[in-house]
């Protein structure tokens, strides 16, 4: 029979798992594995992949930077 904890394992195993991946993608690329390939083999594209091997600090500024366009870009679209 399946419990709460068994979900609660199974989510942790999934962060883990993300977090093993980023740490591996960073060091195929700085390893000179081609992102074309890696995206192929993944089905993802390059910039996933960009976005995938960023540290944390840099998808937390990534993600503000991401957000400020965004409120620009909605601010420029009411003055019109």
């Amino acid at each position: 029979m399946t419990n709460l904890q068994d979900v609660i394992d199974a989510w942790n195993d999934i962060a883990r798992a993300e977090e093993r991946y980023r740490e591996t993608l960073r060091a195929a690329i700085e390893d000179g594995v081609p992102q074309v390939k890696i995206a192929a083999a993944i089905d993802r594209t390059r910039e996933m992949l960009r976005r995938d091997a960023m540290t944390d600090e840099q998808r937390e500024a990534f993600k503000r930077a991401e957000a400020e366009r965004l409120r620009n870009r909605r601010a420029g679209r009411t003055r019109n």
